[in-house]
């Protein structure tokens, strides 16, 4: 064997980039909340290691903010699992939000100003865009966010806070109990929502309460069977 075959040196592969840990936080969670990532999908340690080019400590770190958020169960020697909420806890997460959101709606009818209104009308916009073109994921995230600025609109941190961990809790039952390619939210309950608001309509209060009844009897609260999800597939294209 010739000496420069013996001194040849294999190209070295190119060392994965360390994500930032917020980074994959956020990359988890919105695959979580879009359902890229169903309801029981097992959260592999060294999978997500290998995805975003960091350690052990830094990934469960990370897991366990999920898990404080209710997202993610680290379960005794199985590690993490994204949440499977039971059938009474769908029907508690959607009547807390009955309740909580009624008293937001009722706080918007005194507060809400033009660019809060403006800022909805916008949204409304895209939410409109999203359906046209039936892109799933996008209807998912512009319906769970739609609310959000109706809490952040309302001025109360606190209410704000709370409505994130139910939103999110929401999405998860949605995606644990939906028929297969339906949607989460029916076309045109934000709209009509946005016009009472714009109106100072009272009516505001109660078709808030039955947007979220019309979305909880849309669900067929049996549990439904997990399926196999790639982890780097579906983490390595999270925007």
């Amino acid at each position: 064997m010739s000496v420069n075959k013996l001194t040849q040196r294999r190209p070295e592969a190119k060392p994965q980039a360390i994500v930032p840990l917020h980074t994959a936080y956020e990359r988890i969670r919105q695959s979580i909340l879009d359902h890229s990532l169903p309801p029981g999908t097992r959260l592999v340690e060294d999978q997500l290691c290998d995805v975003f080019g960091i350690g052990r400590t830094r990934i469960r770190q990370v897991l366990q903010r999920l898990a404080h958020e209710h997202v993610v169960t680290l379960m005794p020697n199985r590690g993490a699992v994204v949440t499977k909420p039971s059938v009474q806890q769908a029907r508690e997460v959607f009547e807390a939000r009955a309740v909580l959101e009624g008293a937001i709606m009722t706080k918007l009818l005194g507060v809400a100003t033009q660019a809060d209104r403006r800022r909805l009308r916008e949204h409304l916009q895209r939410e409109k865009l999203a359906w046209q073109a039936m892109d799933r994921r996008a209807i998912i995230k512009l319906s769970g966010e739609f609310h959000l600025i109706l809490a952040e609109a309302a001025g109360n941190s606190v209410l704000l806070d709370t409505m994130r961990g139910l939103v999110s809790r929401s999405s998860l039952i949605i995606a644990a109990y939906q028929a297969p390619g339906a949607l989460p939210c029916p076309a045109g309950d934000h709209e009509a929502l946005c016009f009472a608001l714009e109106t100072s309509d009272r009516t505001a209060i109660r078709l808030m309460q039955q947007h979220l009844k019309r979305v909880l009897s849309h669900l067929d609260l049996v549990l439904s069977d997990e399926r196999s999800v790639d982890l780097r597939s579906v983490l390595s294209h999270v925007a």
